[in-house]
């Protein structure tokens, strides 16, 4: 499954079958926002799913404004970011 939060030019783009569920792209999220580690305060969110062929699913709330840090510090690929967004 992969879904996708636009703000103006730039967008983020998240591959939940290269997941792995470390938390690190909500755990850098909180930090940007609140200067400190807070999966509550994260704008994006992973959640492990039981049962399903992807076994996590990556959102993104409306707070969301595409910063581009979770895709940043994603060590397995899951997130792909880019600063020139292109229409679909």
């Amino acid at each position: 499954m992969t879904t996708r939060v636009t703000k103006g030019k730039r967008f983020i783009e998240a591959d939940s079958s290269k997941c792995a569920g470390c938390i690190t792209c909500m755990l850098r999220c909180s930090f940007r926002s609140g200067n400190k580690f807070s999966l509550s305060a994260s704008c994006i969110r992973v959640e492990r799913l039981v049962g399903r062929p992807n076994e996590f699913a990556v959102t993104f709330s409306k707070d969301c404004d595409a910063c581009l840090i979770c895709a940043r510090y994603c060590p397995y690929g899951a997130l792909t970011a880019s600063k020139e967004a292109v229409e679909i």
